[in-house]
């Protein structure tokens, strides 16, 4: 596999002490490293110029870039939403650009946080966006469930419902809100350079998840089927259904993001926070049935899921590997011991 600018090999361990200690940060399980700022052809510094761009910066990028030229291009009322997009694309540039001047472990928490901000702005725009370029391909995802499994598990689960399992299904499902914030965050506040490994497979897979939301718009399977018998819940779905579906931008079936996001924070979790993955393994699998047992996706959506988890995975794995990561903390470590210096002579 050809490398990316931002791969590399990693140096040899040493016993001095780790950049994320000098930056007070938690110490991980795993040995660090001696980080230097390894040269590369031509002189430059491996964080100068688009090389310090990161993955995920590319791929949501890209994603914002193609879906506002595609309302651009449509003209009407498709163009005056192209200016959502194209600002979320150009914040971006402004962010990264500000962030880079000072990379200040402030500067630097900003900068990741950016696309928790930018996705949601999108998230919400692509509702009365995507109608304006193609209509709803339930038909097409339900096709490929029959195909595959002869009948689409929300209707094949429908002899099963129970109020009280229904309930459990849906404090399962509210777990993607928690489990979305609460495992970034705890790296976000113990240890930098984990949290920026984090955000860049977490906003590659959303990247790649949205694209998919302007290429195959659906609804899911409650809102293009009919079935025999409704949901119905003991309490809890009485009481939180509506905002679940009213939270909805209506075209974000394909992928399951709700299955993918919470696949790959396990799978960080499990390498990197072995105490959260093994409390939050057992509600994920509880999200992950009820995302086809309270009929908001087809089977085909975690499929899809799956896929787009283990590439954010992998470009995650790449990128804590990749020399742009080593020079990014011995850079951020430099400018911490300066700083230090600075206040020492005063």
């Amino acid at each position: 596999m050809p490398k990316m600018p931002w791969h590399g090999s990693i140096p040899p361990a040493s016993a001095t002490e780790s950049p994320a200690s000098q930056l007070g940060e938690a110490p991980d399980s795993e040995p660090r490293h001696v980080l230097t700022q390894t040269p590369v052809p031509g002189g430059s510094s491996p964080t100068s110029g688009w090389r310090g761009i990161l993955p995920h910066e590319w791929v949501f990028g890209a994603f914002l870039a193609i879906l506002a030229v595609r309302l651009t291009l449509a003209g009407g009322a498709a163009l005056a939403w192209s200016c959502v997009f194209w600002t979320c694309l150009l914040g971006s540039v402004a962010v990264i650009a500000w962030a880079r001047r000072k990379p200040s472990p402030f500067r630097w928490r900003i900068r990741l946080l950016y696309y928790p901000a930018a996705m949601g702005i999108s998230f919400y725009a692509m509702e009365p966006a995507l109608p304006l370029l193609r209509p709803k391909v339930d038909d097409l995802l339900l096709a490929w469930d029959r195909a595959l499994l002869g009948e689409t598990p929300a209707v094949t689960w429908e002899r099963w419902l129970h109020p009280w399992l229904v309930d459990l299904a849906m404090a399962g499902y509210l777990f993607f809100f928690y489990y979305l914030i609460a495992s970034p965050a705890w790296y976000a506040i113990r240890d930098l350079p984990r949290f920026r490994q984090c955000i860049v497979g977490l906003f590659t897979l959303y990247g790649l998840g949205f694209l998919g939301y302007t290429l195959l718009p659906a609804g899911g399977p409650h809102r293009y089927l009919e079935f025999s018998r409704p949901l119905e819940g003991v309490w809890l779905l009485p009481l939180t259904l509506d905002l679940v579906n009213e939270g909805s931008n209506c075209v974000d079936v394909f992928p399951s993001i709700h299955f993918a996001a919470t696949l790959y924070l396990l799978l960080f979790d499990w390498r990197h926070h072995r105490r959260h993955f093994l409390w939050a393994c057992g509600p994920c699998l509880v999200l992950w049935f009820s995302t086809l047992y309270l009929r908001f996706h087809y089977f085909v959506d975690l499929l899809a899921g799956l896929g787009i988890a283990i590439l954010g995975w992998w470009v995650a794995r790449a990128y804590a590997d990749s020399r742009l990561e080593q020079a990014l903390q011995a850079e951020t470590a430099a400018l911490q011991r300066q700083r230090s210096n600075n206040l020492g002579r005063d």
